[in-house]
């Protein structure tokens, strides 16, 4: 699952929530891929493209379940106890869990149970199927903003957000050369991808 939507999760969980604020709850839906994005960068973990077609063929430590699962118990404990924030301490906890769940999805099958066994792995391989992945995307998108009641603007962007990663989703062939030849590339890209939803989230999912 794309950026924009993986921050729309946040909107569910906020509205769950209220006392909650919204920045720390795009980190934790996002939480993950940020943790991808700098194993990319250590060569911890990586990606591959073949047939013309990208497979993020290795990202146990990162997107597996018990990862997910274990970030999310160790969040909680610190928000809970330490933190001493109840109200965040739950659906910081959920919203990490969250990621892996969309995105088991959408992925081929590369989310692995734990970092310590290639088998299973699960995905449902939405993701090979652009403009079905496209379409399911945007109404799980504007779902989560309707679910919020959120403000004519925050649905724009989360439009806008998923019309431009429609030419990402059908990106194929040649047009990956870039990623074989500068592959740090790709996790900035999905990086700064990140923080600029945040940044649009938080301004338009303010209440007035």
């Amino acid at each position: 699952m794309y950026a924009i939507n993986h921050a729309a999760t946040a909107l569910i969980l906020k509205k769950k929530q209220p006392a909650a604020p919204i920045l720390p709850l795009l980190i934790s839906v996002q939480f993950v891929e940020v943790l991808w994005v700098f194993f990319n960068y250590a060569g911890i973990e990586h990606f591959t493209i073949s047939e013309g077609k990208l497979h993020l063929s290795y990202l146990p430590y990162s997107h597996s379940l018990f990862s997910a699962v274990l970030i999310a118990v160790l969040s909680y404990i610190v928000i809970r106890w330490i933190v001493k924030n109840k109200p965040l301490a739950l659906v910081f906890a959920i919203g990490i869990v969250s990621h892996i769940i969309l995105d088991i999805l959408c992925h081929e099958k590369d989310i692995q149970l734990s970092p310590f066994s290639s088998k299973p792995a699960w995905g449902f391989g939405i993701i090979d199927h652009p403009i079905i992945n496209f379409v399911l995307e945007t109404a799980y998108g504007i779902f989560c903003c309707w679910y919020f009641k959120g403000s004519k603007s925050l649905l724009t962007v989360i439009i806008i957000f998923n019309v431009l990663d429609l030419p990402v989703m059908l990106a194929g062939g040649k047009a990956l050369t870039v990623f074989v030849n500068y592959p740090m590339l790709l996790p900035t890209f999905i990086l700064v991808q990140i923080i600029v939803t945040w940044y649009f989230v938080v301004k338009y999912s303010k209440r007035k």
